[in-house]
């Protein structure tokens, strides 16, 4: 953790930049595989963090408006080096899709298409589910500690799958579980113990739905729209859902949709789905579909001021708690409840990786390299960055061929 070691032990800001460039570029599969592949690079190949500290980072930016893999990619860089390190992690892990997005979004709406990555795509995914379910086990591993862990991560697991939609409730209800199971031991477990899920929470993904149509339909939003120009408008409707974006990126779809399509029809319907569909084709965070809703709004200025307010929630959240939360992680309270959100977070990444697996392995060809990736992968022999590398590869070849 930030000041944890000797100077000469912690990442330099150069070090953040290249690895998360790295993570940004190599980004496929959406916000579990960033987080898998953070995990292998902060983790497991650099010790930055422990695996202990890397599940409490995600407890808690699970608990914080804005997407999760940026949010922890700001949070990582600033357990490393502050502030300066937090703008670096985080504006270099959104950058290349922004600007990626940015300019596919031209070509779209210039050209009336989306670029052929089918090939790419169908090679991809199988690897990143595996990538997932690697992160899954692993992380299984250091949160499971007992009986009560167990119970705990299966739930976590069985709600993904059946609604993730209760994903975020069910964390806090193991926080609030292990808590109160451990708040007869050493003081310092007293109401403090509250306070991880509490920050910032004023909308839970259901609720954030809720939020999210009120402004579409509320009065403010359609003043703002009568006297703000349509760049500036991006702008403040995207700041509005970055505030109540809970859940991660693919949430953003929900709350968008009907801003976008259904009150100031920026794009169609169809319009949005392939936005959806550049935003998957690239590397780096779904929530740069802000950037392509944003270019249909109002071009370039637009794209720029929709991600900005996107991101800014997530950037202040993390930069608000982030002090706080290295005092406070000591509390024995707090460390009961981030035990119990932590044990959630690591079986909820279990269930997302079966749910993404009808999709990710529709066929032969697919389970193939599914199967070939994941033993790879859990007998060590092959990084995760490696492997995609290697799928990319594949892809490129296998749509050149045909």
């Amino acid at each position: 953790m930030r000041g944890a070691g000797p100077e000469s032990e912690r990442p330099s800001l150069s070090e953040l930049f290249t690895v998360f460039l790295r993570l940004a570029l190599l980004g496929f599969g959406g916000p579990n595989a960033h987080l898998a592949l953070m995990l292998e690079e902060v983790v497991e190949r650099r010790g930055w963090l422990t695996r202990e500290e890397f599940l409490e980072l995600m407890a808690v930016t699970n608990l914080l408006p804005g997407p999760n893999s940026s949010e922890m990619a700001i949070h990582v860089g600033y357990t490393a080096r502050g502030v300066p390190g937090a703008l670096v992690t985080g504006l270099t892990f959104l950058a290349p899709a922004f600007f990626m997005v940015t300019g596919l979004s031209w070509l779209y709406f210039e050209y009336g298409s989306v670029p052929a990555l089918g090939p790419v795509l169908f090679t991809l995914k199988p690897i990143v589910l595996a990538i997932i379910l690697r992160a899954g086990v692993k992380l299984a591993r250091t949160a499971v500690t007992g009986g009560l862990e167990v119970v705990l991560a299966a739930a976590g697991l069985a709600i993904a799958v059946l609604y993730d939609g209760w994903v975020v409730p069910a964390m806090l209800l193991g926080g609030v579980v292990t808590w109160a199971v451990g708040r007869g031991k050493p003081r310092g477990s007293g109401t403090l113990a509250v306070w991880v899920p509490l920050p910032f929470l004023t909308a839970s993904q259901a609720g954030a739905g809720r939020t999210g149509s009120a402004l579409a339909g509320g009065g403010l939003m359609a003043s703002l729209a009568a006297i703000l120009p349509t760049w500036a408008l991006a702008g403040v409707v995207h700041l509005g859902i970055g505030l109540v974006l809970f859940g991660g990126g693919y949430t953003l779809v929900v709350l968008l949709q009907p801003i976008a399509v259904g009150e100031y029809a920026w794009l169609t319907a169809g319009q949005f789905l392939d936005g959806v569909a550049i935003t998957q084709a690239v590397p780096g965070p779904i929530s740069t579909l802000a950037a392509f809703v944003g270019f249909s709004a109002a071009g370039f200025g637009g794209a720029t001021l929709a991600t900005a307010g996107i991101y800014l929630p997530a950037f202040l959240a993390v930069l608000i708690v982030a002090p706080r939360f290295a005092r406070l992680r000591q509390v024995a309270g707090i460390k009961a409840a981030l035990r119990g959100v932590s044990a959630v977070v690591a079986g909820s990444l279990l269930g997302v990786a079966l749910t993404l697996a009808p999709p990710a392995v529709p066929g032969i060809t697919g389970g193939v390299i599914f199967s070939v990736s994941a033993a790879a992968l859990l007998s060590g022999r092959i990084t995760p960055l490696a492997l995609i590398l290697t799928g990319l590869a594949g892809g490129v070849v296998a749509g050149v061929v045909g």
